[in-house]
């Protein structure tokens, strides 16, 4: 979720798009929540029938961060490969902590009556890796504790796989070029993993696609105009048409809206707005706490027996929701950014 070192226009546009992504992925986990509080479960498929625009939201935020990161590292050539992951670990680590940290207290208090300590410190172990590893196991024998935060972290798994794949593929870069590497991971991921695993398949591509991105306006131009209405139309077309967010064959489209936003696009000004601008810096902070919200607001209504009907529980949501975006700006100003700079220091065991 780095800024990069774009044009401050570019800047703006990436940072406006986190917040809708953010958000995207927030309302999805609003409705899997609710679902889950109302006996039916934590599941796409219960609900896609009748949530399928909603599930795609969720989708198609994470894809669009994943291309996101791609595109940023596209061209990343660092000086030392430790300093670049001191960055990402003062980056990532601390949200990371505060949200993992807030779900073992919610844990403790949800098991008080009936603690269970066995292979707890291997469970915690999980818990703090900074996604590393990608699996959050029961704590203290809360099965589902991963719901507590949305199981969002999930992401970062993929996240880091794909920082540390970065030496290798900037070698890999310099030797063939950026274009045919591009076309071979496609063409692999396409072509022999999806037939067997095609998730993983999507989320590799998502990188690559962010790389692709970063070099096809060096080739050709798009009117800005243009740009936006193709974003518009291949959004429409992802939420309303696309059975599912992660499906090989709507990799086309889902490139074409990320190539627009690159070449320009920013929906009419939408995405340049100094508050939604302002909102993207607290987008890994919204991304990452979101969940302890909807758990939190949802378990409290459920252990009072709170009757809410649908109007007071969109009130309620919606003052939950505003409390949640001005928590992740102050964990932005007061966390993440003391920690950002943290990370850009010399380190004391580096020869500079």
């Amino acid at each position: 979720m780095d800024k990069g070192t774009h044009s401050q226009n570019r800047v703006e546009r990436l940072d406006g798009l986190r917040f809708f992504l953010a958000f995207m992925v927030a309302m999805f986990h609003y409705m899997m929540c609710f679902s889950f509080f109302h006996g039916q479960g934590w599941s796409e498929d219960v609900n896609r029938a009748a949530y399928l625009v909603i599930i795609n939201m969720g989708s198609l935020g994470v894809a669009i961060f994943f291309i996101i990161s791609g595109y940023l590292f596209a061209l990343v050539q660092p000086a030392s490969w430790i300093k670049f992951y001191q960055k990402r670990i003062c980056r990532i680590a601390p949200v990371f902590y505060l949200s993992s940290i807030l779900c073992i207290f919610i844990a403790i208090s949800l098991q008080k009556d009936n603690f269970n300590t066995d292979e707890f410190f291997n469970s915690l172990y999980f818990w703090l890796d900074m996604g590393v590893i990608g699996n959050k196991p029961p704590l203290f024998g809360l099965e589902n504790a991963h719901l507590i935060n949305a199981g969002v972290t999930w992401t970062l798994f993929w996240e880091w796989g794909f920082y540390f794949s970065l030496p290798i593929m900037c070698i890999l870069r310099d030797k063939i070029g950026l274009m045919a590497l591009i076309t071979t991971i496609l063409f692999i991921c396409v072509y022999f993993i999806s037939p067997s695993n095609q998730n993983q398949a999507v989320y590799i591509s998502y990188f690559t696609i962010g790389a692709l991105a970063r070099k096809l306006p060096e080739k050709i131009q798009i009117p800005k105009s243009i740009c936006n209405i193709g974003i518009v139309l291949t959004v429409l077309f992802m939420l309303a048409v696309a059975d599912r967010v992660y499906n090989i064959v709507y990799l086309p489209i889902i490139a074409l809206l990320f190539i627009f936003i690159a070449m320009g696009g920013d929906l009419f000004g939408l995405l340049k707005q100094k508050a939604f601008v302002r909102l993207g810096d607290a987008s890994y902070s919204i991304y990452l706490l979101h969940g302890l919200a909807w758990y939190g607001m949802n378990k409290y209504i459920q252990v009072h027996e709170i009757v809410l009907g649908r109007t007071r529980y969109t009130l309620v949501s919606t003052v939950v929701l505003f409390v949640l975006l001005i928590f992740c700006t102050l964990t932005y100003q007061y966390i993440e950014k003391p920690f950002m700079a943290l990370g850009r220091r010399k380190s004391p065991w580096l020869k500079q």
